[in-house]
């Protein structure tokens, strides 16, 4: 059987670029060595009206000659290519560093409004890895970017995101942030105060969130070390903890504050202030709370301090059937928890206020620590104040959490059916 031989045909794009003597920087040896010569003679020398819509030739004439300078230089070629390698290395030697995708967010509009005045350029891929961005992300920005809308507090469109807080929730937040009496408290705090109030529903996470667009900024944490590791309790009545915290008033004057909580319910059972560490205050603080509250076979943990550990405070305990422990001493564990309230008391309550003398400081400190016990909800507690888990209230978040989905039903619905005419 003899077989015909077919003709070949050539792309038309070969043809201009053999035309514009270019051919050689797009095709390779091997696709070169393909075309026969004659074909590539008779197209170097062809008329450019030969065919239709020759004009096309003037656009396809200034990207040969971009494509022709590009290549004639290797030092461009070079120079892209180490571009993209040097933002890889950036971003592999960024990616341990903590805040850094939290900076990017925070300056997306820029960055989408960067990337869109350059896509003639540098393709929106190639833009992106710049910013390692993915394009999913990159799109996000865009959306909330274009599609602005008066029924969201941030301008958020209420279609495309019908999960965000309604404006409302948002100045809930925002007020509970900035209350006199809340706004030096935790964020867990403040939060548990909001929702226990009944005056918010939503997730911790989602409260952090939305306190952070609103420009309240993280305080900077220490981690805990790896060996960490805490004395635990199970009721009340188990564990005393005493501690000695200095706080100086305007007048330059040291106060010594003598406290004494329950480990299991951190609630402060009693304090004094004294001119400085005093055995005799540790003594009192413990004859007042047994006197109170009566707990069987309880144990007092501390630290070494002469305050702690001397006669009058070695005859109480003994008569009264106390076991004195010492921090890292006669147990493993540290006397962080009454460390930790001693912070809170004078970082959230005392520090941001402008306390004169003793006698102020006697009046503020009572107040505070009625706050603090009775006021003041902790994470650790599952929501409860102090002096109720202390009084044997169950932990459990859940007497809370469980409207939250009601909730999000409720803002999906009133977001999906805004009036906004720019959502629409």
């Amino acid at each position: 059987m003899n077989h015909i031989a077919t003709r070949k045909s050539w792309d038309t794009s070969v043809k201009h670029l053999t035309r514009h003597g270019v051919l050689d920087d797009v095709l390779s040896h091997s696709q070169l060595r393909l075309i026969p010569s004659s074909n590539i003679s008779r197209w170097k020398y062809e008329s450019n009206d030969k065919y239709l819509h020759c004009e096309i030739n003037n656009v396809i004439k200034k990207e040969v000659e971009l494509i022709k300078r590009i290549n004639q230089s290797s030092k461009i070629k070079k120079l892209n290519q180490s571009y993209f390698k040097l933002c890889d290395t950036f971003h592999e030697a960024l990616s341990s560093v903590k805040g850094v995708k939290s900076v990017i967010r925070k300056h997306r509009d820029v960055i989408v409004n960067t990337i869109e005045n350059v896509k003639e350029f540098i393709s929106v891929d190639s833009a992106l890895k710049v910013f390692n961005l993915s394009r999913s992300s990159f799109e996000h920005y865009k959306n909330r970017l274009l599609y602005t809308c008066d029924d969201s507090y941030f301008n958020w469109c209420v279609k495309k995101h019908p999960n965000q807080l309604l404006s409302n929730e948002v100045v809930t937040i925002k007020k509970y942030m900035t209350h006199k009496i809340y706004k030096h408290w935790s964020k867990s705090s403040i939060y548990l105060k909001a929702v226990i109030d009944g005056n918010l529903l939503c997730g911790i996470s989602t409260f952090y969130k939305y306190c952070s667009l609103l420009g309240f900024q993280n305080k900077p944490r220490r981690k805990k070390s790896d060996d960490y590791d805490p004395v635990v309790t199970s009721k009340p009545n188990e564990l005393w903890c005493v501690d000695v915290t200095i706080f100086k008033t305007k007048d330059h004057v040291k106060h010594y504050i003598h406290l004494l909580i329950d480990h299991y319910s951190k609630m402060i059972l009693g304090y004094k202030i004294k001119s400085s560490s005093s055995g005799i205050a540790i003594k009192e603080l413990l004859q007042t709370a047994c006197q109170k509250y009566k707990p069987n076979q309880i144990q007092l943990l501390s630290d070494g301090g002469s305050e702690n550990v001397n006669n009058t405070v070695s005859h109480f305990t003994s008569s009264n059937h106390i076991k004195h422990l010492i921090a890292q001493k006669d147990v493993v564990f540290s006397n962080s928890m009454i460390e930790a309230i001693n912070k809170i008391i004078k970082h959230q309550f005392l520090h941001h206020k402008e306390i004169e003398d003793e006698k102020q400081l006697s009046n503020i400190l009572k107040e505070t620590i009625t706050a603090y016990n009775r006021i003041r909800p902790q994470m650790s507690l599952h929501g409860n104040t102090p002096i109720q888990s202390f009084q044997g209230k169950s932990m459990d978040f859940s007497a809370y959490s469980n409207s939250f989905h009601i909730q999000k039903t409720i803002r999906i619905q009133q977001n999906t059916k805004s009036k906004c005419i720019k959502c629409h």
